[in-house]
């Protein structure tokens, strides 16, 4: 489940008053996941940084009362469940390199496959903006992507926080868009027998 701009919103709200600080505060909070995550050799910890404020906001979203001097007590909570979640997923998943992996089953495949199929498509349907912004953000590795986020930021006339903030948005309306396709997807294809 993505995050959704009205439980950003009430995120962003617990953090601070004033909407910059609390950029400011959802930044540092995202830095401290990222580095919890890497610390604990995650392959992904950009994405685990980024679901685990998904689920503190769904929470915050659905009336859960957190104080501000407990709120990074109750993420490190949230960050532990999601790195426990992923460590038991990494497990599930063929190994590679000496190790043969175990052939993908054909139902897997077509997943990957419909997902990838949802993925270019609701790439397309993003404005050029969004698309070439998305693209931009994700595409370098390693410190390159500093460099390159710090950049697109100051072409914008943005601090890089607000440039996250905009990437989330338009991460929140891909995912709702692949959603949408992969149920379409999988309706069509049980109709059809597979």
């Amino acid at each position: 489940m993505s995050l959704t701009a009205d439980r950003f919103e009430k995120l962003l709200s617990i953090l601070a008053p004033d909407r910059e600080t609390a950029g400011d505060q959802y930044e540092l909070i995202r830095l401290k996941l990222v580095k919890y995550f890497e610390v604990r050799m995650c392959p992904e910890p950009d994405d685990l940084a980024d679901e685990t404020i998904d689920r503190v906001a769904r929470r915050v979203a659905d009336g859960e009362t957190i104080r501000s001097p407990e709120l990074m007590r109750y993420v490190y909570g949230v960050a532990r469940n999601v790195l426990l979640e992923d460590w038991k997923r990494q497990r599930r998943l063929p190994l590679t390199g000496d190790v043969a992996a175990a052939p993908p089953q054909p139902v897997d495949q077509l997943t990957s496959e419909w997902r990838l199929d949802c993925f270019h498509e609701c790439l397309s349907e993003l404005n050029e903006d969004s698309r070439g912004l998305l693209l931009g953000y994700y595409e370098p590795t390693g410190h390159k992507k500093i460099e390159t986020r710090a950049e697109l930021a100051a072409g914008l006339g943005v601090r890089v926080n607000a440039l996250r903030i905009r990437i989330h948005r338009v991460k929140a309306g891909l995912q709702q868009c692949m959603d949408k396709c992969m149920k379409r997807v999988r309706a069509f294809a049980t109709r059809d027998g597979g």
